[in-house]
């Protein structure tokens, strides 16, 4: 009976070890998908709607500041429409950005390229790897962010949460000004 009981702790501490890990071995993944272009390897890891909906979020909240902190805006009837306009424009743009290459050129410290551009900007580019220089923690049991430093100094996070034993990126925080 000894042995199953040496076996089944065994057994637990390797279970243990791999979901303290999984978030890690995640980035990990993500990372080499980034590097080596591989888009559908990338994706595998990203809640794409949930990631567009938070930088929609980020973004339209933004303009709600701008507009609100503008005496012009205040004043004139036509900001309703100009809000209305602000966030179809946003949820065009962040359509067209976040895809694999896009998110590849977040995780860079970039700023993403328009599809049209992302094909020369891939081949031209000099920038750093990918995940260069993050750092990484837990928030809470079911959170995971990963910091990178921009190239205009600001901090992007990534943040990604536990889906089973497995882990997505679900959010990307980016500095707005």
């Amino acid at each position: 009976m000894s042995k199953w009981k040496v076996v089944l702790g065994i057994a637990a501490g390797l279970f243990a070890i791999y979901v303290v890990a999984a978030p890690y071995i995640t980035v990990h993944q993500m990372k080499s998908a980034a590097e080596s272009h591989d888009g559908e390897a990338l994706s595998e890891h990203v809640e794409f709607p949930s990631v567009r909906q938070s930088l929609k979020d980020q973004m339209n909240d933004m303009f709600a500041k701008k507009m609100a902190e503008s005496d012009e805006m205040k004043n004139n009837p036509f900001a309703a429409f100009g809000a209305a306009l602000a966030g179809m424009m946003v949820d065009k743009m962040v359509d067209a950005y976040v895809t694999p290459a896009g998110i590849t050129q977040l995780m860079a410290g970039e700023k993403p390229q328009p599809q049209a551009a992302q094909g020369e900007e891939a081949s031209n580019s000099t920038a750093r790897k990918p995940l260069s220089e993050a750092s990484m923690s837990y928030e809470s049991l079911d959170k995971f962010v990963v910091r990178v430093k921009g190239n205009d100094g600001g901090e992007k996070k990534f943040v990604l949460r536990r889906r089973g034993l497995s882990w997505k990126l679900t959010d990307i925080i980016i500095p707005l000004q």
